[in-house]
This record gives structure tokens, sequence and C-alpha cells, in this order.
């Protein structure tokens, strides 16, 4: 898909659901972590402010926030009819068609 689509797609996500940077960062941090730490849960805010900004931010660690808003009851309540869509590699098609499949998959993300 691409960071930036992914970061545009997170931003719509917390404005739908209602959600601050700071109450997702407490949702992430209640995922990864079993503790209650505010400080942490903080400082996980001001990374993930500056995650969903940069261009060089992991593509995994965006599909990571995804993953946990998608798991939300309150998302699903939404029935936005979105469908996580997840690459998953083919011995049957040769480098060539992927190669072709990949640049039209970047063509319908713009």
């Amino acid at each position: 898909m691409g960071t930036e689509v992914k970061q545009k797609q997170i931003k719509v996500l917390l404005q739908k659901l209602n959600l601050s940077i700071n109450n997702f960062a407490g949702l992430v941090y209640e995922a990864r972590y079993d503790d209650n730490d505010e400080e942490a849960e903080q400082k996980l805010a001001e990374k993930i402010k500056k995650q969903l900004q940069r261009q060089t931010t992991k593509e995994e660690v965006l599909d990571s926030y995804l993953d946990i808003l998608a798991d939300l009851p309150s998302y699903q309540a939404l029935n936005l009819d979105n469908v996580r869509s997840q690459y998953v590699s083919h011995s049957c098609l040769n480098d060539d068609v992927m190669m072709s499949l990949t640049e039209l998959s970047s063509e319908l993300d713009s």
C-alpha cells in the first residue's frame, strides 16, 4: 500500500473512532505490555505522532497499528467494509507478473 497511504488511513480511523493520539497510545501500550505506565504511554504517544508524519516510518509498524485499531469493538461497529489487505507471495507468479501487479496496486492506491 505505501507508508503515506497507511499513515492517512490511521489518521482517518482515529478521527472516525474519536480517539486522540494519547488514547490510541494507551491502547497500543496495553496491546504490547501488561503493565500500566502513564509516563511510558506518553512517550509512546510522542513516538506515534512522529511515526504518522515521517515518510521513513516502516510499514510493519503502521500495519501493527492498523491491526490494533481493527480489533477494537468500536471499529467493528462502524461497519466500514474495509478489508485489511495482506501480501502473500506465491510461487505460481513469475517476477514480471509480480512487478506489473505491484505497479497496478500503487496506481490504485494513488
